[in-house]
């Protein structure tokens, strides 16, 4: 009976600590590295895409990818000319490049074009139905709850040096709003300015996507919080790192079932 007891003891102990670490730390349950994927792209002008990351999201009963817009002879491609201008667009594993994904062409192309007044906004993502599937690669589940302030998000993708890395952002919007709506913006303690992190996806606490990863910019803060000039040199001043991204609620639409 005390055996029992100790290995009954035991398997609680395991399971609790199992949930605990899915609950608190994506890191430890999810295989990024059968998430985040990489693109490449080519277009009827000689212009190959071959940087940027990109990853799966469960849509209702189906699958679809998510990436950030690129950028197409040194200007960001018009979603009107996308179609007609795009031949073909992969992505694919870093670590096993055979594992694709073939997209099939653009996907609620009304959340990435809105018209805000007399004028066509377009949103710095692209999303995708899939005409080649693969069940090696792991679609994420997208959380388009309204992201709020100080909130800890996770980013994910690959440095200049192929290295998978997972980066720890605090939330934090410009003038202190309650929520970081339609764009996230997060405080970094490294600038990750890697062309391989742009498309890759924001997560929370439980592995769900909230975001897709725009840019990276710093600031040069004064001691008094001012935002300077950044090539100005001032004593006491210091850069902050920062990220822009797009929300799943953006993305998905506010009334898309969590």
């Amino acid at each position: 009976m005390k055996y029992f007891i100790l290995i009954a003891a035991f398997f609680f102990v395991f399971i609790e600590d199992q949930m605990a670490q899915r609950v608190g730390d994506p890191i430890s349950f999810i295989k990024w590295g059968k998430v985040v994927l990489n693109n490449y792209a080519t277009f009827k002008s000689p212009d190959t895409l071959n940087w940027g990351s990109g990853f799966l999201i469960k849509y209702k009963n189906d699958t679809i990818a998510c990436t950030a817009r690129p950028y197409i002879r040194g200007s960001i491609l018009y979603i009107k000319d996308f179609n007609k201008e795009l031949k073909y667009w992969e992505m694919y594993l870093p670590e096993n490049p055979a594992q694709n994904v073939v997209m099939n062409g653009l996907f609620l192309k009304n959340k990435i074009i809105k018209k805000i007044s007399i004028i066509l906004n377009s949103d710095l993502i692209l999303t995708f139905s899939l005409k080649k599937k693969n069940s090696n690669i792991i679609p994420l589940e997208p959380d388009n709850q309204k992201v709020r302030n100080k909130d800890t998000l996770y980013l994910i993708g690959y440095d200049y040096n192929h290295n998978l890395r997972i980066v720890e952002g605090i939330v934090k919007t410009v003038s202190n709003e309650k929520y970081s709506e339609p764009e996230i913006r997060l405080k970094t303690n490294v600038f990750l300015l890697y062309s391989n992190f742009v498309g890759g996806p924001i997560v929370n606490k439980d592995g769900k996507v909230v975001g897709v990863f725009n840019r990276a910019y710093r600031l040069n803060i004064s001691n008094k919080g001012m935002v300077l000039n950044p090539n100005k040199v001032v004593e006491g001043s210091h850069f902050e790192y920062f990220v822009q991204g797009t929300s799943m609620r953006t993305i998905l639409g506010k009334d898309y079932p969590n």
